[in-house]
């Protein structure tokens, strides 16, 4: 997923799905607050929860659409 793919999720609540550390996909209910740059991670979404990198995210949806793959 680019930057400006990601943009576009700023201010929604979406249904996230990413890779975890150990390579498990985990999914969950989002509020998506910024994109943003972070150190020794690189871009990152900036959720309620935590922030994602977007090279582990594997989809993204706004809560009520379909689900739209990453591109890698």
């Amino acid at each position: 997923m680019s930057f400006n793919d990601a943009q576009q999720y700023i201010g929604m609540e979406c249904v996230i799905a990413w890779r975890d550390r150990r390579g498990d996909v985990q999914e969950r209910n989002l509020f998506v607050s910024d994109v943003t740059f972070v150190p020794l991670y690189g871009i990152c979404l900036i959720t309620d929860y935590m922030e994602i990198r977007l090279d582990r995210v594997v989809s993204i949806r706004a809560v009520g659409e379909a689900a739209e793959p990453a591109a890698a």
